[in-house]
């Protein structure tokens, strides 16, 4: 009987040569897996023990301890309040004025000489208290005031000028002077002919004013050609010229004077008087300026608002450009100084001048501001062509007005600007709601500034919106230019109406494009609505909206 065979030995584990390696990753992957497990456990009971302790002991030891826990706090908030306190610092900081380097006292000055938002800072302390204290009993006022009364008060005082004085006389259509044919015989001969059934109608100028400048806040007293111009009563006197509308407060006399020196034609002005108490100075101040300088009584009208409403911006634009007497304007703030002959450049050119004619184009004079406050001071510093302003643009001096503000003068393409050759003008591309440039345009048919904006903040831009929207394109000058001369700003004036200005801008843009999409109904798909439908396409909605309208208008299905 043979032997049994031996049997064949099975390889140990020990002898694959991967055996070793896969027993230590295993180990390995074990050891990780733990960790991260304990780690994870740690963290979730971290966690819970930090939130108990903050919504549950803390408060039960604060109301138990009471005085402990305010020394605690009061400790907390000594530890902690200088790095509070600069943050604070750091936010209210404004980047523009930053840029400029405008002195912060002057920007106290400016503040506390704001009658209107210090009232309105002590009214919001004084509600936030009363919310604190619990809401109170309504008391009835002991004494009621009547209409009157409450008329002399928002007139703070002006209420002992004149009103109705002046008249306007309505003639009856027959009459020569119901017409704009010359008189052969004397005004009072006229009317001392007249039988009482073609006798004219006299409202009062104020009233009638009073509804020209509606949208604005009332009363307010509107007294025209203040102080005339002579020049514009010249015989042979050219109405194609362009008239620089603006607005003068007191603490900018010296600045327009500059600016008026330094045109050297039209100027229609606004000069606002509000303090009933220091009115009589500031006229006497006003009278002095006017009279003693030759090209003011050639060249600037001036026309006066008496109210207590501080910077109703557009109302004022308004009356200025209502009373300019040429065909052209250019709406433009008094504290720019003009660098450039843009006037003898625009009147001398016969392509502008007939688009301007044309009342369907605006023509942008590109504005700047220096770095430093300090290097805007003295217009006699100021680059005078312009290649010694890219000099400065180089140089990081200057550059565009409000550059920490892009969507204001940002459409006007600088880097154009900078290359664009002499007498190349082009058209403003990427137009945005926010562009608010200085322009010159048409007066007759133009749109007037919505007087509801009261303050900084849009004011100016929803001018220029109504402009864009009625059809108007808007041209860059290539060789002229403006610069700002800095001075301080009032911050907590601008702070608080840019809020509400905010909000009525929005609400003006679309009501603003569904009536002009009404208004351009039978020219829907000409040139003139293209404006609108660029831009208005932009506002949530109205695309949609605009087509249901068009098609109702059309005959189409609702």
């Amino acid at each position: 009987m043979s032997p049994p065979r031996p049997r064949s030995a099975k390889p140990s584990l020990s002898s694959h040569p991967h055996a070793h390696l896969s027993s230590s990753s295993s180990t390995l992957g074990t050891r990780l897996g733990r960790l991260v497990r304990f780690f994870l456990s740690l963290y979730l009971i971290s966690a819970i023990f930090y939130t108990g302790f903050h919504f549950l002991v803390r408060p039960a030891f604060s109301l138990v301890l009471g005085s402990a826990s305010n020394d605690y706090s009061a400790a907390a908030a000594s530890h902690f309040s200088p790095k509070v306190d600069a943050l604070k610092k750091d936010k209210v900081k404004h980047p523009a004025l930053e840029n400029a380097g405008v002195k912060a006292a002057d920007i106290r000055n400016e503040d506390t000489r704001d009658r209107v938002w210090a009232a309105a800072e002590a009214a919001e302390k004084k509600g936030k208290k009363k919310a604190n204290a619990g809401r109170m009993e309504y008391v009835p006022p002991s004494v009621i005031t009547d209409g009157s009364e409450l008329v002399r008060k928002r007139m703070d005082g002006l209420d002992g000028t004149e009103w109705d004085v002046d008249q306007m006389h309505w003639h009856h259509p027959s009459m020569p002077l119901a017409h704009s044919g010359e008189l052969s015989t004397s005004y009072e001969d006229v009317l001392g002919d007249l039988d009482a059934s073609k006798a004219p109608v006299a409202i009062s100028e104020d009233h009638f004013l009073s509804l020209s400048f509606g949208s604005s806040l009332q009363p307010s007293k509107v007294i025209p050609y203040y102080y005339r111009a002579s020049a514009p009563d010249q015989e042979g006197f050219e109405k194609e010229d362009i008239t620089i509308t603006t607005l003068v407060t007191s603490n900018r006399f010296k600045v327009f004077e500059r600016l008026v020196d330094r045109y050297k034609g039209p100027v229609s002005a606004t000069v606002h008087v509000a303090d009933s108490s220091s009115h009589s100075e500031m006229l006497a101040s006003l009278d002095e300026l006017y009279t003693s300088n030759p090209n003011m009584m050639k060249y600037v009208d001036i026309h006066l608002v008496y109210d207590p409403f501080d910077r109703q911006f557009n109302m004022w634009r308004n009356v200025a450009k209502f009373f300019a007497r040429t065909e052209y304007v250019m709406m433009l703030d008094v504290d720019f100084w003009l660098c450039t002959d843009f006037r003898s450049r625009i009147l001398g050119s016969s392509e502008i001048m007939h688009r301007l004619k044309g009342g369907m184009a605006a023509f942008v004079v590109p504005a700047f501001e220096f770095a430093k406050q300090s290097d805007g001071v003295d217009p006699d510093t100021f680059p005078a062509d312009k290649s010694a302003l890219i000099d400065l643009v180089k140089a990081d001096k200057i550059g565009m007005f409000h550059k920490s503000w892009a969507p204001g003068h940002g459409s006007t393409n600088y880097s154009r600007y900078y290359d664009a050759k002499p007498g190349e003008v082009y058209r403003v591309q990427g137009y945005t709601h926010s562009y608010e440039p200085y322009v010159i345009f048409k007066k007759e048919g133009s749109p007037w500034c919505d007087e509801r904006f009261i303050g900084y903040g849009g004011n100016k831009a929803a001018c220029l919106f109504e402009l864009y929207l009625s059809g108007v394109s808007f041209y860059v000058l290539p060789d002229d230019f403006l610069i700002h001369q800095s001075h301080a700003y009032a911050e907590k004036a601008r702070k608080h109406e840019r809020r509400y200005n905010r909000k009525l801008y929005t609400d003006y843009r679309e009501e603003l494009c569904f009536r002009y999409l009404n208004l351009f109904l039978d020219q829907i798909d000409g040139p003139r609505a293209k404006n609108l439908a660029n831009e208005c396409k932009k506002i949530k909605g109205f695309a949609t909206t605009a087509a249901r309208f068009i098609a109702a208008a059309a005959g189409g299905t609702r």
